[in-house]
């Protein structure tokens, strides 16, 4: 059984869309009521940081991979009598 490898492609970019989803509401949440203070702003924007970080280096792997390749779950079974 063959599973190709863009499967798993596809599920990561769901991953990130829910993700960058949650970020919106917690940004827009944070920016409404919660920019009083230095430390407050310190978080957001290493929150913003460290989340644009991660997608770069995550691009940066993602990109060097062949995805029209296929990944073999189960190897071929020989019967041994």
């Amino acid at each position: 059984m063959e599973i190709p490898l863009y499967v798993f492609l596809l599920g990561y970019l769901i991953y990130i869309a829910i993700f960058l989803i949650f970020s919106f509401f917690n940004l827009y949440t944070m920016s409404k009521y919660g920019f009083v203070s230095f430390g407050a702003w310190a978080v957001t924007i290493s929150y913003i940081v460290i989340t644009l970080l991660a997608l770069f280096v995550s691009y940066y792997y993602i990109a060097q991979v062949d995805w029209s390749k296929s990944f073999q779950v189960f190897g071929v079974v020989q019967e041994i009598y």
